[in-house]
């Protein structure tokens, strides 16, 4: 748990580090994603070729993110793939960031997860899991992707 709350602590940070950030950066990321990226532009980093679109809007100006906060109460959610009474990810993804460039993670529809930061943006909110199960897997899930309720 002390390891979970850690990685939460250090990806809040990058988060508020990722809103702030300017056309300058440098970072390593910034650079290598950049030089990488062949086809996007400065403004559009190239994502996973694995990280599929979403079956709703998403954020449409990623600098306009909200900072992540801590969730508090224990947190107790569960993942859901369903969309429009439809289950179109049977395996929820997890992901680094709301930006989604990469999967960090993955479990099975229904499974119950630990909500530990959550992240308001003006479209579309973040909630940052731990899979209860496996706490290896953890990420950002968007938030039609959650349920407050047990899900079958």
């Amino acid at each position: 748990m002390r390891l979970g709350r850690t990685l939460a602590t250090l990806v809040a940070a990058g988060f508020f580090a990722a809103c702030a950030s300017t056309d300058a950066d440098t970072s390593p990321v910034a650079s290598e994603r950049s030089e990488t990226a062949s086809t996007a532009t400065d403004e559009a980093p190239l994502r996973d070729p694995d990280v599929p679109e979403l079956p709703f809007e998403d954020n449409p100006d990623p600098d306009a993110c909200g900072i992540p906060r801590p969730w508090g109460d224990g947190g107790q959610a569960w993942l859901t793939g369903m969309w429009d009474g439809e289950l179109v990810e049977p395996h929820v993804l997890l992901y680094e960031s709301h930006l989604r460039y990469s999967i960090t993670g993955r479990s099975a529809h229904g499974s119950e997860v630990r909500i530990v930061l959550y992240q308001e943006n003006p479209t579309l909110d973040y909630y940052f899991v731990e899979v209860v199960d496996d706490p290896t897997q953890q990420g950002w899930v968007p938030a039609p992707f959650l349920s407050f309720d047990p899900v079958r």
